[in-house]
């Protein structure tokens, strides 16, 4: 291609080029380009391609590093990207980065042609603020680079990055209107860039805090379920203390899981473990009753039944810290309830009564019929059942009455449960 036609083509695309049309393709496509990289990529091609130079280059700022790195470039006479880095204290870095002074140039841009005319007048060299010697080293450094025009790209006061453009194949000068669209498109990528590193570190910011949020759940809950071991432990220390007992714990934990699978409740995840716990732990609340009412081998006076009432409420009281168990503090405070509303300690009735206390009050009152107890021996399994028939629509709820009693018959008559065991 001649020199001529070249030309032509030249001015034909000067006279044609939207400049308004082009940024509002940029703006499109920072929209859509999510990493600046490519980006920056889009632009140096578009350039390229439009105006017919013989390279661009841009050079961004690389926070980590405090340096400017060439992160790329286009056109015969391109810098290979990664090839120089410039540190803070370059000449050209410093022309742009330092604080407003004094110069000979009214933009925020360097034209080369502008930089030699005003290095060879004499009162401008001599003069004693002109950074003269600033401005010859960036002379060299564009006439190394061979760069016709730097243009910088700010976000608020810093340097974000310098775009670096060749001169033109036709030779001519850059005009005012492209001038200003490339400070346009310099500002505008060096929001885009600061955008996408803020971005970048708000995603770090929140990897971490998410790392750490885990490992202070793991913490927590470890703590609880080691808090949740003690509380279990208790339990079995209030067993402990009547032998005639021994095994009711475990016993209505079995009861209660074939009865809440019986009604079809789901007991996937933490279903299940909401269930097995209050179950295990119904009583905890024992602990904090005194041995001579607990253990008191006759009837109980008025005063000490309030007393042994209270244990539902201890219980309660000493799961508040099981945050992963609200479910089963409700559950343990409401087991002595009663369907027909005169029960302890709210006089909940009927469905406001959590269907998992219902199954504790069936199982552990079945449990404690058929077990030996220091006032009284346990009495036969029949027995038991018929009470449950007989309380069911009063103390207990008919269908949990209804669900229990057609398992447990099936399962002793399948061999699976142990009377001999379930009447110690």
């Amino acid at each position: 291609m001649t020199n001529l036609t070249r030309t032509n083509r030249q001015k034909k695309t000067e006279q044609k080029f939207d400049y308004q049309e082009a940024l509002r393709d940029v703006a499109r496509s920072m929209v859509r380009l999510k990493r600046p990289d490519r980006l920056l990529k889009l632009i140096t091609r578009f350039i390229d391609r439009q105006f017919g130079l013989h390279h661009t280059s841009l050079l961004v700022h690389e926070p980590s590093k405090n340096r400017y790195v060439f992160v790329n470039s286009k056109g015969a006479r391109r810098v290979p990207a990664g090839l120089l880095k410039f540190d803070s204290d370059h000449p050209l870095i410093r022309w742009f980065a330092l604080p407003r002074r004094k110069t000979p140039f009214q933009e925020d841009y360097l034209l080369l042609t502008d930089i030699k005319k005003t290095l060879n007048k004499a009162h401008f060299r001599l003069a004693a603020d002109s950074r003269a010697s600033e401005l010859v080293k960036v002379q060299k450094t564009m006439e190394v680079l061979r760069v016709e025009l730097v243009i910088p790209g700010y976000f608020k006061n810093d340097l974000v990055g310098i775009l670096m453009l060749g001169g033109k194949f036709s030779g001519r000068f850059f005009t005012s209107s492209e001038i200003l669209f490339f400070q346009t498109l310099a500002h505008d990528c060096s929001m885009a860039i600061k955008t996408a590193e803020y971005n970048q570190s708000l995603l770090e910011q929140n990897r971490e805090l998410e790392n750490r949020l885990q490992e202070i759940e793991k913490l927590r809950h470890k703590e609880q379920r080691t808090y949740y071991e003690i509380i279990r432990s208790l339990a079995e220390e209030v067993e402990a203390k009547e032998p005639t007992v021994f095994g009711h714990v475990s016993q209505v934990e079995k009861l209660g899981m074939m009865t809440a699978r019986e009604l079809g409740i789901d007991l996937s995840g933490q279903h299940k473990d909401i269930l097995s716990a209050a179950l295990m732990l119904h009583d905890v609340g024992k602990i904090g009753v005194p041995d001579h009412i607990l253990m008191k081998p006759g009837g109980l006076t008025p005063e000490e039944w309030e007393v042994m009432k209270s244990h539902v409420e201890k219980g309660a009281k000493i799961l508040e810290p099981l945050s992963d168990f609200r479910k089963v503090k409700e559950i343990i405070l409401s087991h002595h309830e009663r369907f027909d509303g005169t029960g302890y300690p709210r006089g909940l009735k009927g469905e406001d009564i959590l269907i998992e206390a219902r199954i504790v009050s069936v199982v552990d009152s079945f449990h404690a019929i058929v077990s030996n107890r220091c006032y009284r021996e346990g009495r036969s399994i029949d027995f038991a059942l018929q009470e449950l028939e007989h309380c069911a629509g009063t103390q207990f709820d008919p269908q949990v009455v209804e669900a229990f009693i057609r398992v447990i018959r099936r399962e002793i008559a399948k061999g699976r449960i142990d009377v001999a065991a379930l009447q110690h």
